[in-house]
């Protein structure tokens, strides 16, 4: 049924529920599952920046500092997350976008490896849009993606 699954994954315990729950489907119907992390600029926030303690001229530097360390805890993860499904006897690829727009780099990539399914955890690892009940990159890839969405909670 499926072949190809695409899991949106950002080390939250909603995506590795949803890479779990990717890795049984898997194993049942010998599929390929595509590992993705988003960096986004967006989503770095420099610690202080809230409070003003952080002068506009550092924030910049702050945030390159950040999405360097960002890219390395990616890669780290990279490896560790396909050591783990090969682990689990399911074959797994994994890319890396920064700088991009979550949702719509999810569904670039769902397109370009005309993925069967995607499997993404509720909530992400977003700080206060932590609130609401579904988080809003969930929600949007179930509303536009072109193939089945499994929300995992």
């Amino acid at each position: 049924m499926y072949q190809k699954i695409l899991v949106p994954y950002d080390d939250s315990k909603f995506a590795k529920k949803a890479l779990d729950e990717a890795i049984k489907i898997a194993q049942m119907t010998d599929s390929i599952i595509y590992l993705c992390t988003i960096i986004s600029m967006g989503n770095m926030i420099p610690p202080g920046s809230l409070l003003g303690l952080v002068k506009s001229a550092s924030t910049g530097e702050l945030q390159r500092k950040l999405m360097r360390s960002a890219k390395i805890q990616a890669e780290q993860l990279e490896a560790t997350k396909i050591r783990y499904c090969k682990s689990k006897g399911v074959r797994a690829y994994y890319k890396i976008v920064i700088n991009g727009n979550t949702v719509e780099e999810i569904l670039k990539i769902a397109k370009k490896k005309s993925v069967d399914l995607i499997v993404i955890g509720s909530q992400g690892l977003h700080g206060i849009s932590r609130i609401r009940s579904l988080g809003s990159i969930s929600r949007k890839v179930s509303e536009l993606a072109t193939c089945p969405v499994l929300i995992v909670r």
